[in-house]
């Protein structure tokens, strides 16, 4: 009976409490709220050196901390289309390839020792270097601020493992819809080789050399195109004259850096569709070119914003997410910038089932925009979502004199923030309509759809809006092809010399007796930040079905091929269909298989040719390139004068991303009369990526029931 007693006592409290709650959310509009104490803006003093670098100053002591950020008065949009990527490995290497005085890792640990950083980038229209350390090392965090902008030597391996990076971040560029939509659209809007949209490619990484670093830093780096801000635990004297002394014999250049290219945008209607079949949900994104910072009806087009798609509670949050339940996520931006146009963009991510219905309710409420005015609440909203957050446009030092900083380059006034919050309050419901009108174009919205057009509610081409351009996202190999000469000579000296490989290996008899192999091995991985050891267990059935178990810190991922199916571990470790992609790419692994090539040389498939010679690990070999039946080169073998195969080339994946693929083999093993190499390192575009060692290697080996299954 007690315990009922204080259930029911529970209980009777929880609605109280309830009702006080719902009490409370009702009068919440009613309630008053003082006024903001007035912001108090801290004054930045400005000073210029002689040799035009621009210094700006903000004192405080309130930590024993100096930061200092470097704006570099140029960027990617000068690099060659040709080489792009060029600013951008350029903006690493500086930091990480060391100085005259400093190697990359010395610096490191001079930093380390202190808890400073140093850090420098170089984006599409400006440049990057960011210091903090302790107030009682300021000398040190200086010195190498000036000797990473003035004195970088671009370390070769340094370069190469730039390189790597920037190869990895291209072959995983598809791996994500939302990334698919985001640069496609940019392409859409800017033009394809327009440099606000272009993409770093391999063969623009490949082109990229070290004297074309020292030429396009030695060009722009100079002290008239810098700008640096220092706020902190200093007297402004005394860092003036540690800025002189660092930065003060530095010698004014006479490179005047070329302005921003204009864009010309052509307003018109197109559908774009990009062909992801390994998703269920489609990302949408319609819009076109956006506006300037300084256009005069900027305050409005930021209201107008927030009331169309700017957060919870936004027009196209309510129609298309709530009422309809078409949308995961849906926004809509009008992007704008200071010296070039910015994009106006609706975006939504909806099941493959509702794509179509999705993009006629984005329309449809865009459309809207234009015609309904905003109710009061709607305008509250649109205001308040930039004017309650405008307190946090100043909370740190380091937003304050940064933006002041970029505002003093591009030419706007210091108040220019605060002129914007009074345009803000200005606004009207006629402003926002008007807004609308002058700058969304719904009846010329280029529209991009991502996703499986197979589960599409509708086909693209039906909805009304013409026809529709299919965009491929393949990404080029960049793979540099040399003229092979093929002639009656080098085929005959090319399967020669093949035959010789096999007979040596242990004999075409032996070869063809092979239908399967089963090995458990070991890669290891080198990384900057050391080895990491992958154990793989491997089953291959030839022709086509394969079985990859790669084991790493307790994880575990598949490759699986059965036939025209299979199998891979993706994002978050879930299991993946291979798609027509993933199955060339294991087609063409197969085709260089050594087995499979020893195997058919007596009916080949493919031409052996023979392609020179030279030496690999000092060792003198020749050269047979395997050219398929459609004229393209699957590999290239390096045999010795005993016919003993030393190395393998081809261009392919890797855990660092593609390139051109260099396999050294060696630690030969006799299994069942057949030499197999137990030892194989890899390296790609010449860096060393890791060593395979195999500890078993089985011929013809029982293979386990469902062995070539879906993974459970």
């Amino acid at each position: 009976m007690k315990s009922k007693i204080k259930i029911s006592v529970i209980i009777g409290l929880c609605f109280i409490t309830l009702g006080a709650i719902s009490l409370s959310a009702q009068d919440v509009s009613k309630l008053k709220f003082p006024k903001l104490n007035k912001l108090k803006i801290p004054k930045v003093e400005k000073i210029t050196l002689n040799n035009g670098l621009r210094l700006y100053l903000l004192e405080d002591k309130s930590l024993p901390v100096i930061d200092a950020s470097v704006r570099i008065n140029y960027g990617s949009y000068l690099e060659p289309a040709d080489k792009v990527g060029l600013a951008e490995i350029c903006g690493t290497v500086i930091r990480t390839g060391g100085t005259s005085k400093w190697s990359g890792d010395k610096i490191d640990e001079l930093l380390e020792g202190v808890g400073g950083s140093v850090e420098t980038s170089i984006g599409l229209t400006s440049g990057r270097a960011r210091v903090n350390i302790l107030s009682e090392y300021t000398d040190l965090g200086l010195d190498v601020l000036s000797q990473v902008l003035r004195h970088p030597i671009f370390d070769q391996d340094k370069i190469d493992l730039a390189k790597v990076q920037e190869r990895s971040a291209i072959s995983r560029r598809n791996d994500d819809p939302q990334q698919i939509t985001s640069r496609e659209f940019k392409k859409i809007i800017y033009g394809p080789n327009s440099v606000y949209a272009r993409t770093i490619e391999y063969a623009t990484i490949d082109n990229i050399t070290r004297d074309n670093l020292i030429a396009f830093h030695d060009k722009y780096f100079q002290p008239q195109n810098i700008q640096i801000a220092i706020w902190g635990d200093f007297d402004k004297k005394d860092i003036v004259k540690k800025i002189k002394q660092y930065f003060g014999d530095w010698k004014k250049g006479n490179v005047t850096v070329p302005p921003l290219p204009k864009v010309d945008y052509k307003y018109k209607e197109q559908v774009y569709y990009v062909d992801k079949k390994d998703v269920n949900q489609t990302n949408i994104a319609m819009g076109h070119i956006g506006g300037y910072v300084t256009d005069a009806d900027y305050p409005a087009r930021i209201v107008m914003n927030n009331i169309l798609g700017g957060s919870f509670g936004s027009r196209l949050f309510n129609s298309v997410r709530s009422r309809e339940g078409l949308a995961y996520a849906v926004s809509g931006v009008y992007t704008a910038n200071i010296k070039y146009p910015g994009v106006f963009y609706g975006f939504a991510s909806t099941k493959s089932e509702t794509t179509v219905k999705t993009i006629k309710e984005m329309i449809k409420e865009i459309k809207k925009m234009q015609i309904d005015p905003p109710t009061k609440d709607e305008m509250k909203l649109g205001k308040d979502s930039y004017l309650n957050s405008f307190v946090f446009k100043f909370d740190t030092k380091a937003k304050v004199i940064n933006r002041l900083m970029d505002y003093d380059f591009n030419g706007l006034p210091e108040d220019f923030l605060f002129k914007v919050k009074e345009g803000i309050e200005k606004v009207t419901a006629q402003d926002v309509i008007d807004a609308a009108k002058k700058n969304i174009h719904p009846d010329k919205f280029n529209i991009l759809v991502v996703g499986n057009g197979q589960d599409f509610d509708m086909p693209l081409d039906q909805m009304g809006l013409g026809l529709v351009d299919t965009i491929d996202i393949t990404i080029p190999s960049g793979k540099k092809e040399k003229k092979l000469s093929i002639t009656p000579d080098n085929l005959k000296k090319g399967k020669a010399l093949l035959a010789k490989a096999i007979v040596t290996a242990g004999g075409l008899e032996n070869f063809k007796k092979v239908k399967s192999i089963s090995l458990l091995s070991v890669f290891t991985l080198s990384t900057p930040q050391g080895d990491f050891p992958i154990n793989i267990q491997s089953i291959n059935l030839f022709p086509d079905k394969s079985r990859n178990v790669m084991s790493m810190m307790g994880q575990k991922m598949y490759q699986i091929r059965n036939g025209n199916t299979g199998w891979v571990t993706g994002k978050m470790g879930k299991i993946s269909p291979m798609t027509e992609d993933d199955i060339k790419k294991s087609d063409k692994e197969m085709a260089r298989n050594t087995i499979i090539i020893f195997q058919q040389i007596d009916n080949p498939p493919y031409r052996a040719v023979y392609n020179g010679s030279g030496e690999e690990n000092k060792i003198p070999v020749e050269y047979v390139s395997i050219i398929d039946k459609d004229g393209k080169a699957l590999c290239r073998l390096g045999i010795d004068k005993n016919g003993q195969l030393i190395s393998k080339f081809y261009w392919g994946s890797t855990p660092m991303g593609e390139g051109n693929i260099t396999e050294t083999f060696s630690d030969f093993k006799d299994v069942e009369g057949i030499k197999v190499p137990m030892t194989v390192v890899k390296s790609v575009e010449g860096k060393k990526i890791g060593k395979l060692t195999i500890s078993e290697f089985h011929i013809n080996a029982d293979i386990p029931p469902n062995a070539f299954a879906k993974p459970e």
